[in-house]
């Protein structure tokens, strides 16, 4: 189904972060040995972010609001059970496209305003979501689509202290690809599905060419021609990488229209770390046909 869904949302926040990920010293002036360092000190940076209180490894759960009241809390018999805390920590009212939060009594629940009774939530398609703190845990509004749910997330989830590194391809200089980029003046769109099974129609800032082992291939980036985002795939998906595909921010254009594309910074979605994300995959448009070995592989907590 081809709807108008949060896929521009969080792929406006991915762009917005391209900075952190494609930024560092000019790998034109490293030697080899001087890049991998970076690639590693990129990667350990990389897991400090996974790991932080906005990161995706604390996720607990992801729960979709019926309409009326839902109640939550850790017992079996609540509309959405919590994986701990209290056994009934109250009750979300869906009415009208609103939510509002009712705390049980006598459970104490916290918000940036101070302790919760009762409370109109904002959800994260509103900007900065209402956060509940319940315990060592956070929940706040979501919306995807038509969905209306609750995050959940977990600040002592065991997860946070299985992943050590993330396994990836050794850094390889062979792998930055210079791309010309066209921007687009047409408004091209692509139609970016998720994991959800809804399809998002967004506008591409425009195409990065480039040739490899003799032939031309295309990209499609969202975001800004000074911020270009690619959610890629390629013949590693689903065998050594990701199957959904894999995310790349790129550095804005020089003055000659020239991109260095460097797919050692080619890495995981959330959705490859928890099972509560709800990340885009890769457009048919950007499955490129070869393998591209380098950047992160797949997740195992194993």
């Amino acid at each position: 189904m081809l709807i108008a869904n949060r896929t521009k949302a969080f792929l406006t926040l991915l762009a917005a972060a391209a900075f952190f990920f494609s930024c560092g010293e000019t790998e034109e002036t490293m030697s080899a040995q001087e890049y991998a360092d970076s690639i590693a000190q990129w990667d350990s940076k990389r897991l400090e972010r996974l790991k932080a209180p906005g990161g995706w490894l604390n996720l607990a759960g992801l729960f979709w609001l019926e309409e009326g009241e839902n109640t939550l809390g850790s017992d079996e018999d609540s509309d959405h059970v919590f994986p701990r805390g209290p056994e009934n920590i109250g009750k979300m009212i869906f009415e009208n496209d609103t939510v509002e939060f009712v705390a049980e009594p006598g459970v104490t629940i916290k918000s940036e305003d101070g302790q919760v009774e009762r409370k109109m939530l904002v959800s994260d398609a509103g900007g900065r979501a209402t956060r509940l703190e319940v315990d060592s845990m956070e929940f706040f509004l979501i919306r995807r689509g038509e969905r209306t749910g609750i995050r959940l997330r977990d600040f002592l989830h065991p997860r946070l202290g299985k992943l050590d590194s993330i396994d990836r391809y050794p850094a390889d200089m062979d792998w930055i690809i210079e791309a010309r980029f066209i921007e687009d003046t047409e408004g091209k769109t692509i139609e970016i599905p998720d994991v959800l099974g809804d399809v998002s129609e967004e506008t591409v800032a425009g195409t990065l060419k480039f040739e490899y082992q003799g032939e031309t291939h295309r990209l499609y980036p969202t975001g800004s021609s000074e911020s270009l985002f690619l959610i890629f795939g390629d013949e590693t998906s689903g065998l050594e990488t990701y199957g959904g595909g894999r995310f790349l921010s790129v550095g804005g254009p020089d003055e000659d229209g020239k991109v260095e594309i460097d797919f050692n910074k080619a890495y995981n979605p959330p959705c490859a770390f928890s099972d509560y994300a709800t990340c885009p995959l890769a457009p048919r448009e950007n499955i490129l046909p070869f393998e591209v070995t380098a950047g992160e592989k797949s997740v195992s907590f194993d």
